[in-house]
C-alpha cells in the first residue's frame, strides 16, 4: 500500500490546514505556454534578439546561481532580494542592457499581454478538487500576480464561487514573490501563515514568496522538472488532497 504524504509543521506533526491559497496562471488556469516559453516571448516582445535555447540556458543558470546564493546564507536572502538576483544573472547571461527596474517592468508587462492572448483552459482537476476542500471547510483564496480585473475573469471561468478572497498584484501593488501580496490574502482571511497552504507552478514567486512569511507552499511540477527538492511537489491537483 501507498504511503499518504502528509504536509508537516517544524517538528514533524501533521499541519492544522486552515486556509489554501491558490495561484492562477499556470496552476488552476492551464495554458499552452511554459514559463521559459513565456520569458522567452517577452524578452522578444521587449526588443531584444534573443533564442528560446538562449533564455533556456540563461534561466537554468541564474536560478541555479541563486540557489547556490540561497545555500550559503539562506538566513539574509529574502524573496525579494532572490528575485532581483535572478533577474541580474539572466540579464548578465543574455547581455540585457536595460537597468534592473526598468526590464523587471516590462517583462511583467509583457508576460501578462502574452499569457491574456494565450490560449487558456481550467485545468480539469480543478472544480472537483475546489469543490473538496470546500466541503472539508477548508478556506479557500486566490493569491496571483495578474490584472485587476482577476474577480471577472474567474467569474467567466467558472471559479468565482469557490474563493472567499481573491488578490490580484495589479489591485493591490504589490506582486509575487514580494511579501505584502501574501500578506494581503493571509489578511483577507484572517488565517496565520502558519495554518495556510499556498499553491503554484512557479517556484520563486509561489514556493519562496509564500515560504519566506511562514506559509507553506506546494508547487505544481506538471512537466516534471524537479528542479528543486526543498518543497512539497505535486504533478497533478488532485494530489493536492493526499498532502493535506
Amino acid at each position: 500500500m501507498a504511503t499518504r504524504k502528509v504536509l508537516k509543521d517544524r517538528w514533524g506533526k501533521p499541519l492544522l490546514v486552515q486556509a489554501v491559497f491558490f495561484d492562477i496562471g499556470g496552476t488552476l488556469v492551464r495554458g499552452n505556454l511554459k514559463h521559459v516559453d513565456l520569458l522567452h516571448q517577452a524578452l522578444v516582445a521587449i526588443g531584444y534578439k534573443v533564442t528560446r535555447d538562449e533564455v533556456v540556458e540563461a534561466n537554468d543558470l541564474a536560478r541555479r546561481a541563486v540557489t547556490r546564493r540561497r545555500r550559503r546564507v539562506a538566513h539574509r536572502l529574502d524573496s525579494s532580494e532572490a528575485s532581483r538576483r535572478w533577474l541580474d544573472n539572466l540579464a548578465a547571461a543574455l547581455n540585457l542592457t536595460a537597468d534592473r527596474a526598468g526590464l523587471e517592468g516590462e517583462l511583467a508587462t509583457a508576460i501578462r499581454t502574452i499569457e491574456t492572448r494565450a490560449e487558456e483552459t481550467v485545468d480539469p482537476d480543478a472544480p472537483a478538487l475546489l469543490a473538496s476542500l470546500k466541503a472539508r471547510r477548508l478556506r479557500l483564496g486566490v493569491i496571483s500576480n495578474w490584472s485587476a480585473d482577476l474577480p471577472e475573469y474567474l467569474a467567466a471561468q467558472g471559479l468565482a464561487p469557490y474563493f472567499e478572497a481573491i488578490v490580484a498584484s495589479e489591485a493591490v501593488g504589490s506582486a509575487k514573490p514580494h511579501r505584502q501580496i501574501f500578506l494581503k490574502g493571509l489578511a483577507a482571511l484572517g488565517c496565520a501563515p502558519e495554518h495556510a497552504v499556498h499553491v503554484g507552478d512557479d517556484y520563486w514567486a509561489d514556493v519562496v514568496g509564500a515560504r519566506d512569511i511562514g506559509m507553506h507552499p506546494v508547487l505544481v511540477d506538471r512537466d516534471h522538472e524537479a528542479v528543486h527538492s526543498d518543497c512539497p511537489t505535486i504533478t497533478r491537483l488532485r494530489d493536492l488532497e493526499d498532502l493535506l
